[in-house]
């Protein structure tokens, strides 16, 4: 409807401006059409007016303007006065015009700021996140101060609160922008903890491979030997995470290796060969396995679940010890029992790494 209004008035205007004594002639026989016109444009913008949640006063000058040049146009009709009939229908055409440009700005406006996010909730979220920095800080220990956040946030609620819309949104961004400088820094102090600990963790390892060094030559085993002492020179040198797990990936492979290949020489070597009691060849099964605990133990420190595997493993050799009278039955069994709570607490270990 405000289209066609808008057309008719476009044909209006040009009729009324070229001064020609013919289209006078049909201004004059056409005033009750344009008076017909400017009620409707009226009755159009007040329609409008009403549906408006707030009042507006330039809106409200103009349309009171427009709707007196209007009421003094039906006077100038009746009269027959055709020039200032013309000049009053423009100016209320022209008022109303303004009136229904300022009306679609202010509903453009609402519709834009229908999409914006509420600052209340955008409060609350930035809160969420203050509470996940701080429990952050707290597990590395990072003792953050978060004393400036809690301000701001505080002023963000008082301007919210206040109907400060502007100052509540630069509040925010300063928010914001503390918030991932925080983040920032705690993402910077956990990585140098893990470094720390990685390197504690390299520090341990490293009396490990002394160990398995002398295993593997004692077992002829060349390659595996030049692997240990290359990834000691690594770990001691090492200055990143990524750097160290593999190392130390490659040192429990190879100390897998190693027990392995000395098992399979053990099942090789002919048993009229050793000529060992069965009760020394326990014991030496025996000693095998507590070597074998004693490692796991020293490895497992700072791991509660590895540590009780291999505690409880180092009980029962104790307990075999104390009872080599029992019989291979149980004896067997019980040794089942130990490679198992070892090979148990191995792959803890191996999944913390």
């Amino acid at each position: 409807m405000n289209k066609i209004y808008g057309i008719i008035a476009i044909f209006a205007f040009a009729g009324l401006l070229i001064p020609t004594s013919a289209m006078q002639i049909e201004a004059v026989s056409d005033l009750d059409y344009m008076l017909t016109i400017a009620e409707k444009g009226k009755k159009y913008i007040k329609s409008k007016i009403d549906k408006m949640d707030n009042s507006n006063s330039k809106i409200l000058d103009l349309y009171g303007q427009s709707t007196s040049e209007i009421n003094k146009l039906s006077i100038a009709i009746k009269d027959g006065d055709v020039k200032s009939a013309r000049n009053l229908f423009v100016s209320s055409m022209s008022n109303l015009k303004q009136i229904s440009l300022m009306l679609n700005q202010i509903q453009e406006n609402k519709s834009q700021d229908s999409t914006l996010p509420n600052q209340l909730e955008i409060i609350k979220r930035y809160e969420m996140n203050m509470q996940k920095l701080k429990q952050i800080s707290d597990k590395i220990n990072a003792n953050i101060d978060f004393s400036d956040m809690e301000s701001l946030l505080s002023l963000a609620k008082q301007n919210n609160d206040n109907g400060n819309i502007e100052k509540t949104k630069q509040t925010l961004d300063k928010i914001a922008l503390n918030g991932l400088q925080t983040y920032k820094t705690l993402q910077s102090l956990n990585e140098e903890n893990k470094i720390i600990r990685a390197q504690a963790l390299a520090e341990k390892y490293v009396d490990k491979i002394n160990t398995l060094i002398v295993m593997a030559k004692n077992s002829g085993l060349v390659d595996h030997v030049k692997q240990l002492e290359n990834s000691k020179i690594q770990l001691i040198s090492a200055n990143s995470t990524s750097q160290i797990t593999k190392n130390i990936k490659i040192i429990i492979t190879i100390n897998n290796d190693i027990t392995k290949i000395d098992k399979n020489n053990l099942k090789q070597i002919d048993a009229n060969e050793i000529k060992l009691s069965q009760t020394q060849q326990l014991t030496a099964e025996l000693n095998k396995l507590e070597n074998k605990a004693k490692l796991l133990h020293s490895e497992a420190i700072g791991s509660n679940a590895a540590l009780y595997y291999v505690e409880k493993a180092l009980s029962i050799i104790d307990n075999i010890r104390n009872n080599l009278d029992d019989s291979e039955k149980r004896i067997t069994s019980k040794i089942q029992q130990i490679e198992q709570l070892l090979l148990k607490s191995q792959k803890i270990l191996q999944e913390s790494t």
